[in-house]
């Protein structure tokens, strides 16, 4: 907010006297979404294995249901099929905002620390861990993000209409005072929402969330790990 007592002397000077400046918008956060183009193949078989999973064999938050164990080892052939594709998307996201391969991306950000981690092998993206989230009337999820995490990754299974998630500004000192005028999205919220058969792909240090579920019927996600791994 406005400072009481603050100088105007610079509010005096003629507009002439300040010379030109350039203008920059800096630390843009990538998001990716895409559909699955096989997701009618798989849609009816990761609901029904995801489904018989929310019994015993599942975490129940209080706000939301998850699966437990590797979804990747229990989904069967159309979750390693969906995991795949996944990473594979994951590793040209990347590519595409490098405009570099994955090895030569990850050479070279080893050598802007000061280190050799490649040496010259192939690097892929594999999911660390898998899992799914199912939401009934009234669930949600309060903002978050996955730590240890190159990329997180959604993708929506069921639903019965739009499903939502939020994007967090991840600046984390914009929260701590009020300038009365924002230059730059200060605390931005962003809800995005996609349909089921879509995937988003984020940073992991990206915090989000998932806003209450209104809807009677049930909604399935399924969420990545992803992390860099040397063939």
């Amino acid at each position: 907010m406005p400072v009481q007592g603050a100088t105007e002397l610079d509010a005096e000077r003629p507009a002439e006297s300040i010379s030109k400046a350039t203008i920059s918008q800096m630390f843009s956060t990538p998001v990716a979404r895409m559909f699955f183009p096989y997701a009618d193949e798989v849609t009816a078989p990761l609901t029904e294995r995801i489904l018989e999973r929310t019994g015993a064999l599942s975490k129940d938050f209080g706000y939301k249901t998850e699966t437990a164990g590797e979804l990747v080892q229990w989904g069967g052939e159309p979750a390693v099929r969906l995991t795949r594709w996944v990473c594979a998307a994951a590793g040209r996201f990347v590519e595409s905002l490098t405009g570099l391969s994955l090895s030569e991306a990850f050479e070279r950000s080893a050598g802007l620390e000061g280190e050799e981690r490649g040496g010259g092998r192939q690097v892929r993206v594999a999911a660390s861990r898998s899992w799914a989230s199912v939401y009934r009337p009234g669930d949600r999820h309060e903002a978050h993000f996955h730590p240890n995490t190159a990329l997180s990754a959604v993708y929506y299974v069921t639903a019965p209409a739009l499903c939502e998630i939020n994007f967090l500004d991840p600046r984390p000192n914009v929260d701590y005072y009020d300038p009365g005028i924002s230059l730059a999205g200060d605390s931005h919220r962003t809800r995005v929402t996609c349909r089921p058969g879509e995937l988003v792909i984020f940073p992991g240090w990206l915090r989000h969330s998932v806003p209450t579920f209104h809807e009677e019927a049930t909604r399935i996600s399924i969420a990545w790990n992803l992390n860099y791994t040397l063939d």
